[in-house]
């Protein structure tokens, strides 16, 4: 259980160590905020605290699209978004930054579930994106999992953009992409990244029991993006911080072993415009028995946000 009151005073580290460049991408899922009613007041706070971690890229959950790729957008969550984006927009000038708001959009393409090769599915998830644009929101993210590999998701990339010309949408289209490069060919991960403006590869649920094995796989991963996404998007890698699980060990799969081989691409001329953060409570709560974040945020202060990211 979240104790979501407690955020504005966990979120507050103090002064940061480390100051990012603000042309960086720094990302963070604080998926509750949007699922609850809060005041603009409240929300400024909240995105005070992510400043406060140099994170200038929010990344709110919507409900899952149902099989036939419609959604129902309960509305608390539409009035959140309404919220968080007058919330950025009084923050922005305030500050003098330039917060981004995403409405983040998941599926599952297996069984039974969201089929995007079928026509009429690509429309539905077309019109669920479109009416939550009207909240306001400046970015919009796919994370569909298992990761489509089929002709309809780039049909359904091709679609959004049109939307987004249509619509007048200037905001940042990005996706969740696979770390490990069997599943993305090089052609289709070009593809993809022509169509989008970020790409989010997940280094996280590896199963890896070492860390120098995780941190090469993550360097060979960013390796593989750099070859072969687009120079027309970026490559924002997400890391975690939470508690294990079957697939991940916090002991291998941490921000301080993740920057380090962050570090080790950069160095070898990998391609990094920022990073991101998984996931929610494991990175502001200390509530959890299997897992101290302090350390987490210590190394994300300390290191990750000054990392010699690409311009």
């Amino acid at each position: 259980m979240l104790l979501l009151g407690a955020l504005p005073a966990l979120a507050a580290p103090g002064s940061a160590l480390a100051v990012a460049n603000p042309a960086d991408t720094l990302t963070y899922m604080p998926t509750e905020m949007v699922h609850s009613s809060w005041t603009q007041a409240q929300v400024e706070g909240f995105i005070a605290g992510l400043g406060e971690y140099d994170i200038g890229q929010a990344l709110l959950q919507m409900p899952r699209f149902k099989a036939k790729g419609t959604l129902s957008l309960p509305p608390v969550e539409s009035q959140m978004l309404g919220v968080w984006a007058g919330a950025a927009a009084s923050y922005d000038a305030a500050h003098g930054t330039a917060v981004t708001v995403t409405a983040v959009f998941n599926g599952q393409p297996k069984g039974k579930r969201l089929n995007l090769e079928l026509p009429q599915t690509r429309a539905n998830v077309l019109a669920a994106v479109e009416s939550v644009l009207a909240t306001g929101v400046s970015g919009v993210q796919l994370d569909i999992e298992p990761y489509p590999t089929g002709h309809g998701f780039l049909v359904l990339l091709e679609a959004l953009d049109g939307a987004f010309a249509r619509l007048g949408f200037h905001g940042r289209l990005s996706v969740v992409a696979p770390a490990e490069t069997s599943t993305w060919s090089p052609s289709y991960l070009r593809r993809v990244s022509e169509l989008v403006d970020q790409v989010d590869p997940t280094f996280y649920d590896s199963e890896i029991e070492s860390i120098p094995a995780y941190e090469e796989w993550v360097v060979q991963g960013l390796a593989y993006y750099s070859a072969n996404v687009s120079a027309h998007a970026a490559i924002v890698p997400v890391i975690p911080s939470y508690a294990p699980d079957p697939w991940h060990d916090p002991k291998v799969e941490d921000i301080a072993n993740a920057t380090s081989a962050l570090e080790s691409a950069l160095a070898s001329g990998s391609r990094i415009e920022g990073a991101g953060i998984w996931w929610w409570y494991a990175f502001y709560e200390e509530r959890s028995r299997h897992l101290k974040t302090g350390p987490d945020r210590a190394a994300w202060l300390a290191r990750t946000v000054e990392l010699p990211f690409s311009p």
